[in-house]
């Protein structure tokens, strides 16, 4: 049992980081409003010549092909047989990325009701699975956090080679791809930011749920030796 029981708890601190992490990508994959705001955050309009309508309407065709599965296109915008397979490829992080979501939500779900249900009996003696979540997953990003402070191109450049190995479509031609000029590095430093800012309201909310449930362990014990 007590096998069973260690096992089950690092299964839960690994699929809480796994659900943490798809969970914030997932997000910012679906809200679209994010990139809207980036167009005057970053002066794409001044950037690049295109207008607002023609910056949207290109960005929303490429994200119905990668999560709405509809056919491929870039508005008004230019692309290369090349720049669609990237995007091809990028669908596949895509959906894999909602499947560790489906997943780990699941998986927490179901250990959730096993505990409900008394049909399993988890004791956390020292830290809960949460905190476990949070230091492997803030390791994680700490290191990669310090990277793309010191050198952001590299980051970017190394996440592609790991993503697309042996790939190089997705070097675009500003000409031939015209979606890249809507798609510069600063947006994606952005996007970073606001993966890390959920990740950091998980971490948050993590904490105090130790905090009281340490509490509310304390007044237990107080209320034992009365």
């Amino acid at each position: 049992m007590n096998i069973l029981n260690k096992t089950l708890k690092i299964l839960q601190s690994f699929f809480l980081g796994i659900f943490m992490i798809s969970f914030a990508i997932a997000f910012v994959i679906l809200f679209r409003p994010y990139y809207y705001l980036n167009i005057s955050i970053l002066n794409l309009e001044q950037e690049t010549g295109y207008s607002y309508e023609v910056i949207k309407d290109a960005f929303d065709d490429v994200m119905d092909f990668l999560v709405l599965n509809e056919e491929f296109g870039t508005g008004e915008l230019k692309y290369s047989e090349d720049g669609k397979s990237h995007f091809e490829d990028c669908k596949k992080l895509f959906t894999f990325d909602f499947v560790c979501l489906y997943i780990s939500s699941l998986f927490l779900i179901v250990i959730f009701v096993l505990k409900k249900t008394k049909i399993i009996q988890l004791e956390y003696k020292k830290f809960s699975p949460g905190i476990y979540a949070i230091i492997w997953v803030g390791a994680a990003f700490l290191v990669l956090g310090i990277w793309g402070i010191i050198d952001f191109d590299s980051l970017f450049t190394a996440f592609h080679k790991v993503c697309f190995p042996g790939k190089d479509n997705w070097i675009f031609s500003p000409t031939k791809d015209q979606i890249i000029n809507i798609l510069p590095t600063q947006l994606w430093m952005n996007y970073c930011i606001l993966i890390v800012f959920i990740l950091l309201i998980f971490i948050a909310s993590f904490i105090i749920i130790e905090v009281y449930r340490k509490n509310e362990l304390k007044k237990a014990k107080e209320v034992e030796h009365v």
